[in-house]
């Protein structure tokens, strides 16, 4: 993806670095990470996978994030930062541009709200054993074409529910992180 075709795209999203209004009584608020490795060759964006020893999700691919502590004061893009630098050893000063886009839920009611970073790739990732097993990379072009896009069937916890789900050579990305790339591509790309 040329640099100036990723920027006129980029400029859809608004001004960088608006923080959202949380609701009171909202419930439990999360935040996750979309990092976008911008001045790469095809423009990646870094996902983990969950351990295999993850209560929940083990092993699926997912984006760095979680929920919003106290010591975020209320900010998703700080939490987002913060939840990375954990995750996946990326230092906040390696994340020039930030987006909060539209929460949604997940499953459990709770609502994620997903931050699109711009990111300067550190010179390695450093993983929390505990909680990421590995990253893949993911050509941002992947995620801007509905076609790549599929509602299917899938069984999660005992239960059958309909998810969306997006495939990328031997890997699926599923459920609320399908969903959260699905609307970023709805806002860069809604013709794709």
């Amino acid at each position: 993806m040329r640099d100036d075709t990723l920027w006129t795209l980029l400029d859809r999203l608004g001004p960088a670095g608006e923080e959202p209004t949380l609701e009171p009584g909202a419930g439990q608020v999360a935040a996750v990470l979309i990092p976008l490795l911008a001045a790469e060759p095809e423009c990646p964006v870094l996902f983990t996978r969950r351990a295999n020893s993850m209560r929940r999700h083990a092993g699926e691919l997912c984006l760095p994030g979680g929920r919003l502590e106290p010591s975020d004061q209320g900010s998703v893009i700080h939490a987002a930062l913060r939840e990375a630098h954990e995750e996946i050893g990326l230092p906040p000063a390696r994340v020039s541009l930030c987006w909060a886009l539209p929460p949604c839920q997940n499953s459990r009611g709770d609502l994620i709200h997903p931050v699109l970073g711009v990111v300067t790739r550190p010179l390695r990732w450093q993983l929390q054993a505990g909680e990421v097993a590995g990253v893949l990379e993911v050509p941002l072009e992947h995620f801007l074409r509905g076609g790549h896009y599929r509602l299917e069937r899938v069984c999660y916890e005992g239960r059958e529910k309909q998810s969306l789900v997006l495939d990328y050579g031997v890997e699926q990305i599923w459920g609320l992180t399908a969903r959260i790339m699905n609307a970023l591509r709805l806002v860069l790309a809604p013709d794709g």
